[in-house]
């Protein structure tokens, strides 16, 4: 897009109470956003009445040539809606942001394999476990891992993510901006290995008002909505709702029922969440939502070497020297403890580079 469109965008976008609503409708009934600007004097479009029409009609394009200035002088890619990096996951929704504000890599908003995951900004060390460990294990995979960059089961799937891939934070601030402050070492290797994004003029300060705008994004980059931890009275349930309401498949992790942290994830598969039981279930659950072969989950410019992390490849060098081992074998060897070991057996199946037999007995493609 040139860059008058974008100023005259930027000009409807920037004034205080244009949501996407009644930017689509002054959008949609004039042939362009610079004939909406020329005629906003004598607008008149349902809905737009009293202060806001005022507001419009007092308007000009300052405010919208500052705005994109400082876009340019700090690598903020503006994506509209019908950029050809605009989200196609969200084109069906009426509610879905008319302009998206980017730094780092904006093509990653076009990934075809993303999965959104939420959880609780106190969580137990079981909780920051699984989500380090489950992001971890999806961005080996190639799977692009979604989250909200909150302190806490965000912060942890963010950091999982980039242990060995790509993954993107949605912001209930302007992306010029941390939040929290204490994430500012998360949010420079985000920008490094993913992008953060955010549908909030640069310069917007994180306010309680902006999260819940903030979950249904999260909500709609994935066909799928991933609870770790939270309990009944989280404010991950806003993300649920919004992926309840848009149709997305709902996976939720258990945990101990003594713990309120796992209160609501618990009551979340009573009422027909689907259960994370293993990693490896799972990921056969992610290859049934995508329609996917094993080797699909992968970044297709990884040769065989690349594709496997360096755990990894210590696993099929003690095959290749030892054949069919057990499992417990294999814990044995590599020192490290069973967790760990299963999330690369699963992993390596996946990739089909190995096949567990009866008896936990593992034996290399």
């Amino acid at each position: 897009m040139n860059r008058e469109d974008l100023i005259y965008s930027l000009w409807l976008y920037s004034i205080k109470g244009i949501g996407p609503k009644k930017f689509r409708q002054i959008k949609n009934k004039y042939r362009s956003l610079k004939e909406a600007y020329l005629n906003r004097k004598d607008l008149e479009v349902e809905g737009i009445f009293g202060h806001l029409k005022d507001e419009i009609k007092d308007s000009d394009t300052r405010k919208a040539e500052k705005i994109l200035e400082f876009c340019e002088r700090n690598s903020i890619n503006i994506i509209l809606e019908d950029d050809r990096l605009y989200p196609d996951e969200f084109k069906i929704f009426d509610y879905a942001p008319v302009m998206l504000f980017v730094k780092g890599d904006a093509k990653l908003l076009r990934f075809p394999y993303k999965i959104s995951m939420v959880g609780t900004r106190e969580p137990t060390y079981y909780g920051k476990r699984v989500a380090k460990e489950l992001a971890s294990l999806l961005a080996s995979l190639g799977i692009v891992v979604v989250s909200g960059m909150a302190r806490g089961i965000d912060s942890f799937c963010h950091a999982g993510a980039l242990e060995n891939g790509k993954t993107i934070a949605v912001l209930g601030c302007g992306v010029d901006i941390v939040y929290p402050k204490e994430n500012l070492k998360l949010y420079r290797q985000i920008i490094e290995n993913g992008c953060v994004v955010s549908e909030f003029l640069p310069g917007t300060f994180p306010e309680k008002m902006n999260f819940p705008q903030r979950n249904r994004i999260v909500a709609m980059f994935s066909p799928c909505l991933v609870v770790i931890e939270a309990s009944t009275k989280s404010g991950t349930f806003s993300t649920v709702d919004f992926a309840l309401d848009q149709g997305k498949e709902v996976f939720a992790v258990p945990g101990n029922i003594f713990s309120q942290k796992s209160s609501g994830t618990n009551r979340l598969i009573k009422e027909g969440a689907r259960i994370i039981c293993s990693y490896e279930d799972f990921l056969d659950d992610i290859k049934e939502i995508y329609s996917l072969k094993p080797a699909q989950l992968s970044f297709a410019d990884r040769d065989d070497e690349e594709e496997l992390t360096e755990d990894e490849k210590v696993v099929i060098k003690l095959l290749n020297e030892n054949g069919d081992m057990h499992v417990e074998n294999l814990i044995m060897l590599t020192g490290w403890d069973a967790g760990k070991v299963a999330s690369l057996i699963t992993s390596l199946e996946i990739k089909s580079k190995i096949v567990r037999t009866r008896g936990n007995m593992i034996s290399k493609l």
